[in-house]
């Protein structure tokens, strides 16, 4: 059973957890499931008629501010917003890190 996405307004412990490991990641180093990232569609099209900012701005702006948080394996995505930003926390079984390809042409 797969865990559910949580869309903070408050930061999460972990970034202010100086104990914990935190890893910045791109957007092309994760891959999510198809289920996570309908939800996070949904959720960031929510926020983009909330704000008035563009859906696709908001996109840009969450895939932009990932960290996975090495100790629980949750990817924690910033999205900064003018008045206050927000948080989505994508639990481990949600997301994985991409597969490199290391075929030689």
């Amino acid at each position: 059973m797969e865990t559910a996405l949580t869309l903070r307004t408050t930061v999460p412990p972990e970034l202010n957890d100086d104990s914990l490991v935190l890893h910045h990641v791109s957007v092309l180093e994760v891959e999510f499931g198809n289920a996570a990232m309908a939800t996070m569609r949904r959720a960031m099209k929510e926020v983009a008629s909330q704000t008035g900012i563009a859906f696709d701005e908001v996109m840009h702006e969450l895939a932009g501010h990932m960290y996975w948080v090495a100790d629980t394996g949750k990817l924690v995505c910033v999205i900064p917003l003018p008045e206050k930003d927000l948080y989505l926390e994508v639990p481990e079984d949600l997301w994985r890190i991409r597969e490199r390809s290391y075929a030689i042409h």
